[in-house]
């Protein structure tokens, strides 16, 4: 897409902006008392987050008896732009939950796919909370665990299970969908369930699905690339993540985008107890060999539940949960790989290191103002958990440990929003203020304080007090490569760079 389009769309997404949005609450600095992005009688529950127009984040979750549909916007300091109870996006009445998706576009239009009965919807938000469309994306079989991405060209993607397989379609800015019956992603034979879906390049997406044959058989992850015209370049039935070992039942990892038109995965393994990273380039060629690399050389401590992150120096930060079989030990660690190679000792860095406790969870990477830290859950009690995120240098160096929320409660489901300008974002449910559970969120500052974003615009990339034309000059100068007009940190100055600087225009 021409850059001039892309500044089109932008400038589109900054005259959307609320006039006067309530100003109700920030980011808390006191880490006693976080920020309640929904505390209601009922259960608020599964945030996620996704980049809202100048610098703000979308957080979407389930409230209600029902587990309606919500999606709050905030702005960088964490105030509510909409109304403080949240957009009621779709009125359900479940009595269960499964996983969904939330993404956002460069105009800063948000997506939410979830069910609805057997139904898998797709709806659009545009950045002043008026709902711009409502699809639904499943067929007469239905569908479940509905999962969305945004493509490179702007196309809304959207991945659900159905029966034994999977399906996905591609929707217009509009909602039009591409395909008639959607494109099927399946196996003779075999099981194969949407794990998570990414953007490739050229508008092409890459759905990940864990594939197996029978309910206490093997479990792995298969990826597949979906082109914008719907034919899949790679294996018919996708290419192997890894062929030895199996996921635990019900474990759907994550994945992110390499930035090249491929993937990283990482998992662990259920026998035994180990986490492994992967890299599927744009071709469907795994790199790290035919089962990954393992975080560690050893296997004689159990290492589960991985998160990872890509690094602004283009490397693969992967973080987990670790425990001493049999016992009451318990700590969190990072690795980092640079052409699968890893780099922080044979067994990783300690973020916390192994001590009794009763338990330390939820590790969850993050960049953090073009470094990397890991936020993570440190419970001395099956009725008490704290969240901390160590801060590392390059080496794997802890240089600070911050305490992010200490106040009583229990603390799980934790996420991050990677690339926030100068700082990093933290959301989970739990800490029932009012309900049986509640959805908080914290931000932590490139200098390890807690709270709003200090003083001073990062979009000012001339530091003149202003954000004008001249800075608009520089981003553009720096399109497609790394550079100071890297305001999300994702290691490129690219669309929502200059979305974020045009929603902080001044003059």
């Amino acid at each position: 897409m021409h850059t001039h389009h892309l500044v089109r769309r932008a400038v589109a997404a900054v005259l959307c902006l609320v006039a006067a949005g309530p100003a109700i609450a920030d980011y808390s600095a006191d880490p006693n008392a976080p920020l309640a992005i929904r505390a209601t009688g009922s259960d608020d529950v599964q945030p996620k987050v996704a980049a809202a127009p100048g610098g703000g984040s979308y957080v979407s979750y389930f409230s209600g008896t029902g587990y309606d549909v919500m999606l709050t916007r905030l702005d960088p300091a964490g105030n509510a732009v909409w109304k403080p109870a949240g957009l009621l996006v779709e009125d359900r009445g479940n009595s269960s939950t499964t996983d969904y998706g939330l993404a956002s576009d460069a105009a800063g239009n948000a997506y939410l796919a979830y069910e609805v009965g057997t139904a898998i919807i797709c709806s659009s938000i545009a950045p002043d909370g008026s709902i711009r469309w409502r699809k639904t994306v499943s067929f007469a079989a239905g569908g479940s665990v509905g999962r969305v991405t945004v493509a490179s060209d702007g196309f809304i993607w959207v991945a659900f299970i159905e029966g034994s397989a999977t399906r996905v379609q591609r929707l217009d800015a509009d909602g039009n969908a591409s395909f008639p019956t959607g494109v099927q992603l399946a196996e003779s034979g075999a099981s194969m369930f949407s794990a998570d879906i990414q953007p490739s390049v050229d508008g092409a997406v890459i759905v990940s699905c864990v594939r197996y044959t029978t309910f206490t058989g093997a479990k792995i992850l298969r990826a597949h690339r979906v082109n914008s015209d719907g034919s899949k370049p790679w294996a018919a039935v996708g290419t192997s993540v890894f062929t030895t070992g199996s996921l635990q039942f019900g474990n759907f990892p994550p994945f992110i985008p390499d930035g090249a038109g491929g993937a990283y995965f990482c998992w662990y393994t259920s026998s035994p107890l180990q986490c492994f990273a992967q890299r599927v380039n744009a071709a469907g060629a795994v790199q790290y060999g035919t089962s990954g690399v393992a975080v560690a050389s050893t296997s004689t401590t159990e290492r589960v539940s991985p998160t990872m992150t890509r690094g602004a120096d283009g490397r693969l930060y992967v973080f987990w949960s670790q425990h001493t079989p049999n016992s009451s030990i318990y700590g969190t660690f990072a690795q980092c790989f640079d052409g699968g190679v890893r780099q922080w000792g044979d067994n990783g860095t300690a973020v916390a290191p192994l001590a009794t406790t009763y338990s330390r969870t939820w590790a969850t990477g993050t960049r953090l103002n073009g470094g990397i830290a890991c936020f993570y859950d440190d419970s001395p009690s099956a009725t008490q958990d704290n969240i901390r995120c160590g801060i590392l240098s390059p080496k794997g160096t802890v240089t600070q440990t911050v305490d992010v929320a200490v106040n009583s409660s229990v603390k799980y489901r934790l996420v991050s929003a990677d690339g926030v300008s100068n700082g990093a974002l933290l959301f989970w449910q739990g800490g029932a203020s009012a309900g049986a559970s509640d959805v908080y969120g914290a931000r932590l500052n490139a200098d390890g304080t807690l709270g709003a974003p200090p003083s001073g615009n990062p979009a000012d990339l001339n530091g003149d007090g202003v954000v004008n034309a001249a800075d608009l000059s520089t981003l553009l100068g720096q399109w497609g490569s790394a550079g100071s007009a890297d305001l999300n940190g994702d290691g490129i100055v690219g669309a929502p760079d200059l979305s974020i600087l045009l929603g902080a225009w001044t003059s």
